[in-house]
């Protein structure tokens, strides 16, 4: 069994059983809870991918989404009932690039466990049940679609891409989920719900050893599938469209700035982008920032502000939001702040000083069983070195921030999103 040791002196104990399954387990000694996630390598962008002996297939996109939903069925009874009589809980979440599966409880952790293992390793379709979720799901996408935060990111992200599936809601649209068959479901699940597809991270009071070995004696045996590649369509390199607008319902405008980028980064690499950009843009959307000083007096922004970068093996993107009365000036104002930071450099002391609120945040964050999971999965199927983040954080330098922001903060390659609040016509 390997054993990595993370950020804060603990150990996270790694085997990967001989069905291929990744097993790893994070003591947490005298904790009373645990807390344990099942997740898939798959998620909304796998709507293309290339199988041996069927060549070039593409279904879609939703089925992740909806394969996360039908999981949870069963001929009889409930698996939100069975982890309430274990005095648990369980939930589900799917994103981009994967499928989650999760159980926390302070009691009868292997039964929870095995229960988890269970349920996500059988897949109970009919004709009928499938027909009835399409219902479901439509009614919960046309509920985003209305929301302010969905409704504003969504358009941005479809002024960005032309052909990637990032644009696409993770639930995909009311017209592809009403496309989805029952036979294409179940293939999705034969091909990438594979134990060597999959990961399990249990955080708690609990053995490594008796852990995995409980895995390893009840995990449910499955059919192999066939080798699997995703295939991402050909991205053009330029934008859709640089700005639009739309109406909803709502008290004030809200603005969103989006960069699009080229994922080309891998491990290392990967999180030390991911890393340098986040202290980057802190710079630009930090509370304690000059930047966030200026646009703050000249009352462009408020509380709701916000900055990220996501950086992945398949798409990246730097946003950059918040609620204003004049999103027009915003955007000149944050243009002229992002065009000073690249023109003149970045402060090497205030880097510093950033870095060491992200080792702060990292070691507090620590305490969540569900942050410390999660981010042990992703990172674990993104393939970067998260036992290695504060080692990496310490060598980011200024001069490598200020590179970033001047490579990827690319006004041709931005565009806006502006939601307004409804004209009143009455």
């Amino acid at each position: 069994m390997e054993q990595i040791s993370v950020p804060g002196g603990e150990t996270v104990f790694v085997e990967r059983l001989e069905n291929g399954l990744a097993v790893l387990v994070l003591p947490r000694k005298q904790f009373v809870r645990t807390y344990g996630v099942l997740s898939v390598n798959y998620g909304s962008l796998d709507s293309q991918f290339q199988t041996a002996g069927q060549g070039v297939v593409e279904v879609p996109p939703g089925i992740a989404h909806f394969l996360e939903h039908k999981l949870f069925e069963e001929p009889d009874g409930s698996v939100f009932d069975r982890f309430a009589a274990l005095g648990g809980s369980v939930n589900a979440f799917t994103s981009y690039s994967q499928t989650s599966y999760l159980f926390t409880t302070v009691e009868n952790w292997r039964e929870s466990l095995l229960y988890l293992l269970e349920f996500v390793n059988r897949l109970h379709l009919t004709e009928e049940n499938v027909e009835k979720e399409k219902g479901i799901i439509e009614q919960e996408l046309r509920m985003y679609a209305d929301h302010p935060d969905h409704r504003i990111l969504s358009t941005l992200l479809e002024n960005l891409y032309h052909q990637h599936p990032v644009r696409l809601d993770i639930g995909g649209t009311v017209e592809s989920v009403r496309r989805i068959t029952k036979g294409e479901l179940e293939s999705c699940y034969h091909i990438f719900y594979q134990p060597g597809n999959m990961a399990l991270v249990v955080v708690g009071d609990l053995d490594p050893e008796e852990t995995c070995a409980l895995v390893r004696a009840h995990y449910p045996r499955r059919e192999p599938g066939p080798s699997v590649e995703r295939l991402d369509p050909q991205e053009p390199s330029s934008i859709v469209k640089p700005w639009a607008e739309a109406e909803l319902p709502i008290s004030r405008p809200r603005y969103m700035l989006g960069f699009k980028h080229d994922p080309i980064w891998r491990g290392e690499e990967l999180l030390r982008m991911q890393i340098a950009m986040a202290l980057g843009l802190r710079l630009v959307a930090g509370r304690s920032s000059q930047a966030y000083a200026e646009l703050y007096e000249a009352q462009l922004i408020d509380d709701s502000y916000w900055a990220s970068f996501r950086g992945h093996p398949r798409f990246a993107h730097s946003l950059l939001s918040s609620e204003t009365d004049e999103p027009e000036a915003l955007h000149e104002r944050l243009r002229g702040i992002i065009n000073r930071l690249q023109a003149s450099g970045v402060d090497e002391g205030e880097v510093e000083r950033l870095k060491k609120g992200f080792f702060g945040m990292f070691l507090a964050a620590l305490d969540s069983f569900e942050y410390t999971a999660n981010r042990i999965t992703a990172q674990y199927f993104e393939g970067t070195p998260y036992h290695r983040y504060l080692e990496i954080l310490q060598g980011v330098t200024a001069q490598e921030v200020h590179r970033a922001l001047c490579e990827l903060l690319d006004w041709e390659r931005s565009s806006v999103s502006i939601l307004r609040p409804v004209k009143n016509h009455g």
